[in-house]
């Protein structure tokens, strides 16, 4: 999420420098050299020059042949051929096709070596567009083809190539052909929302009308593919419509729009330095001129026409030249870097692989001190524990012994206690015998005194209820009797005392 914000701070910044001032921009970069060139860097600067193709091709060739160095040298190998692609669009915004079809087909290849089929596939859109422009539609549309097949997985590209097919077949004046491609490739374009595809072809449906001389149709979508594209700044494209309007002004006999809108193609085919539109202008003048009938007008343009398609021609071919020249001069350069990586890559190898020994000798060390310690600490609680078991130890045997003292005096008690029971069992049972003997004796003396006893009560209880009711002279008689009774129960009672005693005595 940083990094993001980083590139796209980092653009922001650096794109107002190169589309104000025309700066070579490897120069400028100078001052972002605290920024670390890595990938992001890369991918970062790619953008940008893809941003600044459309208004100074010159400095977005700067930039892609900066980022094609730097993305070399980190084996970025997408980066690369990313940067490739871009020097290959500028010499395309400015009509060096041949150079810029050298550019796509390295590219091609770096993007094969990459397994990238989306870059792969983009690429190979853009050979078949040089073909196209080059006179050779067969390659272009095998090209274009084969393109289809890679971007499978990429339905936001499809769009374009698509609308690339519709202009092939449109340039071979296979219309029916043409308008499918173009309405497979508006479709798609909708859906994404892409709107330079759209404007691209609102153009393309443009041409069709204008071939098939519905002029107001033409003018239609022209004027709508001019809205999108002056939208998005599309401004090489923006050229060719101009041209398509002029010609069908020109077609309606309204010359004088017909001439402003080529005024305005070459204004903005000079400002972007596109020599190859500014050739065609020349030749939609020329045709302009002739259908006004100013016939001398004409040849100049013809002639200058010519002129600018010789010089065109002449740099194109210096171009190849010094291209040649610079692969050479890379070729060498970059075998004396391999040389230098080589050596460097070595030394470093070894000092790695000592800086390695060394950290692994400190480690075992470290190791082996950290296992001396803790065997040491180790050892320390061995003994330590040692003497904690033997004391323990001497006073297990101190309470062993103790115990063993205890367990004899309790069987000695023990044995005592089974004697002492044994004799109390046999004294507890003569005891019960007794008692029971003693029990039944006075139950028996109990059951005989109380009749002994009940007689001489009874009178007693007789005489005292009859010395209630008698005269003075029957209570002497009665009180004799009582006087008996009394003696007579004394003697009774002693007896059974006696007889008790004697046997409780007996018994003990």
């Amino acid at each position: 999420m940083g990094r993001g914000w980083l590139t796209i701070g980092f653009i922001c910044w650096v794109t107002p420098l190169v589309t104000l001032a025309q700066t070579p921009l490897p120069d400028s970069l100078v001052r972002f050299s605290k920024i670390p060139q890595d990938s992001n860097y890369v991918t970062s600067l790619n953008k940008l020059a893809t941003e600044v193709l459309r208004h100074n091709p010159i400095a977005s060739r700067r930039i892609g042949q900066h980022v094609s160095e730097i993305a070399r040298t980190l084996n970025y190998r997408r980066g690369y051929a990313r940067s490739l692609t871009v020097i290959g669009n500028s010499y395309w915004s400015e009509g060096v096709f041949e150079l810029a079809q050298e550019y796509y087909f390295m590219a091609a290849r770096e993007y094969q070596e990459a397994g990238d089929s989306v870059g792969w596939g983009q690429t190979y859109n853009n050979i078949g567009e040089v073909y196209k422009r080059l006179g050779e539609p067969e390659k272009a549309l095998e090209f274009l083809l084969h393109s289809i097949e890679l971007k499978k997985k990429d339905l936001t590209t499809k769009a374009i190539t698509y609308y690339n097919i519709g202009e092939l077949y449109y340039g071979i004046g296979d219309l029916k052909t043409a308008v499918s491609y173009f309405e497979n490739s508006l479709s798609q374009a909708l859906r994404d929302n892409n709107k330079r595809v759209i404007a691209y072809n609102y153009m393309g449906f443009g041409l069709v009308n204008l071939k098939q001389k519905k002029y107001e149709s033409a003018l239609e979508y022209f004027t709508r593919a001019e809205k999108i594209l002056k939208e998005i700044g599309e401004i090489r494209m923006l050229i060719l419509v101009y041209h398509h309007l002029s010609d069908t002004y020109r077609k309606l006999k309204f010359f004088e729009r017909a001439e402003r809108y080529l005024n305005l193609a070459n204004e903005m085919a000079a400002f972007i330095k596109a020599t190859d539109l500014m050739v065609v202008n020349y030749s939609k003048k020329a045709e302009l001129d002739s259908a006004r009938g100013d016939f001398v007008k004409a040849l100049q343009n013809l002639y200058r026409y010519n002129t600018l398609k010789d010089s065109v021609y002449s740099l194109s071919k210096s171009e190849q030249i010094a291209r040649l020249q610079m692969v050479y001069q890379t070729e060498v350069q970059e075998a004396e870097n391999r040389q230098l990586r080589f050596e460097k890559n070595f030394r470093e190898t070894r000092l790695r692989q000592q800086q390695q020994i060394i950290i692994f000798i400190t480690i075992g060390l470290l190791l082996a001190g950290i296992m001396a310690w803790v065997l040491l600490v180790q050892r320390r609680r061995i003994l330590t524990v040692n003497a904690l078991l033997k004391s323990k130890n001497d006073e297990i045997q101190s309470q062993k012994l103790a115990i063993e003292l205890q367990a004899s005096t309790l069987k000695k008690l023990n044995e005592d206690l089974q004697e002492l029971n044994k004799n109390l069992e046999t004294r507890i049972g003569a005891r019960t015998m007794q008692l029971t003997i003693q029990n039944q004796k006075l139950t028996e003396y109990t059951f005989v005194n109380a009749h002994k006893l009940r007689g001489p009560v009874a009178s007693v209880l007789g005489l005292i209820s009859l010395l209630e009711q008698a005269d003075s002279n029957e209570k002497e008689v009665i009180y004799k009797h009582l006087t008996s009774c009394a003696v007579k129960l004394d003697q009774i009672t002693r007896e059974i005392s006696h007889t008790l005693e004697a046997g409780i005595f007996e018994n003990e």
